[in-house]
C-alpha cells in the first residue's frame, strides 16, 4: 500500500513540475550547492532600497514547484512582484526521503519534522541566512526589507527562522504553525506573523497532532501554541483561519479570492507594507 502512495505521490508531482515557460526575469541560480530561483522585475527602487519576499516550498516540493510549476500548490507571487517592484527568492530545501527523487525535498523545521531533513539534522536556518546574505549583496536589498513566507513544511521552517533569528521583518507562514519544542523565542520579540490556515486541513490540523492525510505522521504544534509562544515572546502574531480550506495552497487561495477578493500573494505583500490596503 504504501509503496502504490509513493507511487501516485511521484507521478502527481511530476506531471505538475512539467517545465513551464520561463518569464524573462527569472533567474536559476545556487548557493552552497542548492538551486534557487530569483525572481528580478524589470523596475525595483535603487539598489540599497530593494525587498526581497523569501518563499520555501513544503515538503515533497521543491522551489520550481512554489514558483509556479505546480499548478495546486503555486504562491503565484511574481505577478505581484512586478507590479508591486520587489525581489523574490524561491529556495530549496534537501531531499526529504531516501525513497523518492531528489526533486522531493523538505525542511529541518524542527519537532521531528521532516522526513531526512529533521533526522540527520540539516541547518536550514544556516543555510537560509547565508542565501539571504548573499542575495542581499548581489541584489542591492535594504536588509531591513527582507520578509519570508512559506507553506506546510515551508512555513513551519519559516516560523522556526521568526523563533531562531532576526532575518525577517515579518513573516506569512501558510498551513504550518512552530513545531519547535521551545517554550520562549527571544529572536521573535518585535516580529510580526500572519499564519493563514484551512479550518478543514487534515494533513497538519490546526488543533495540532498527526495528520490523516499526507505521508508524516509527525505530531505537530497547534496553532494555539504557536500564538501563545510567539506572543509570549513579544511578536505580533496573527491567526487567521480559512473556513472550508484543506491543506493546499489551491484550496486556500481560492477560498480567500471568494471571501476577500484577494489572493495570497497580494495579501502578503500588503501585510509585508510592500502594496497598498
Amino acid at each position: 500500500m504504501q509503496r502504490a502512495i509513493l507511487s501516485a505521490v511521484m507521478t502527481a508531482f511530476l506531471a505538475a513540475s512539467a517545465p513551464q515557460p520561463a518569464h524573462a526575469a527569472d533567474l536559476t541560480e545556487a548557493y552552497s550547492g542548492r538551486q534557487m530561483i530569483v525572481h528580478v522585475p524589470d523596475h525595483l527602487p535603487p539598489a540599497g532600497a530593494r525587498a526581497l519576499v523569501v518563499v520555501l516550498h513544503g515538503g515533497l516540493g521543491n522551489a520550481q514547484h512554489i514558483a509556479g510549476g505546480g499548478a495546486e500548490s503555486a504562491l503565484n507571487m511574481d505577478a505581484v512582484a512586478d507590479k508591486a517592484g520587489f525581489v523574490v527568492a524561491y529556495l530549496d530545501g534537501t531531499p526529504v526521503t531516501r525513497r523518492l527523487g531528489g526533486q522531493f525535498l523538505g525542511w529541518n523545521a524542527g519537532g521531528g519534522c521532516c522526513g531526512v531533513p529533521a533526522e540527520t539534522g540539516v541547518d536550514d536556518v544556516a543555510y537560509i541566512k547565508g542565501a539571504v546574505d548573499d542575495l542581499a549583496g548581489r541584489y542591492g536589498i535594504d536588509r531591513a526589507r527582507v520578509f519570508g513566507m512559506g507553506h506546510s513544511n515551508g512555513a513551519m521552517m519559516t516560523q522556526r527562522l521568526v523563533c531562531e533569528t532576526r532575518l525577517y521583518a515579518a513573516a506569512v507562514a501558510i498551513s504550518g504553525p512552530l513545531n519547535l519544542d521551545a517554550e520562549t523565542c527571544p529572536a521573535a520579540k518585535g516580529a510580526r506573523i500572519l499564519a493563514l490556515h484551512g479550518a478543514d486541513d487534515e494533513n497538519v490540523p490546526v488543533a495540532g497532532g498527526a495528520g490523516q492525510k499526507g505521508l508524516s505522521r509527525v505530531a505537530y504544534k497547534s496553532e494555539a501554541r504557536s500564538r501563545q509562544v510567539m506572543t509570549a515572546s513579544g511578536a505580533d502574531y496573527q491567526l487567521q483561519i480559512v473556513p472550508g480550506a484543506p491543506h493546499r495552497l489551491a484550496d486556500i487561495e481560492a477560498a480567500m479570492e471568494k471571501a476577500e477578493g484577494q489572493t495570497i500573494a497580494e495579501k502578503a505583500a500588503r501585510f509585508f507594507g510592500l502594496m497598498p490596503r
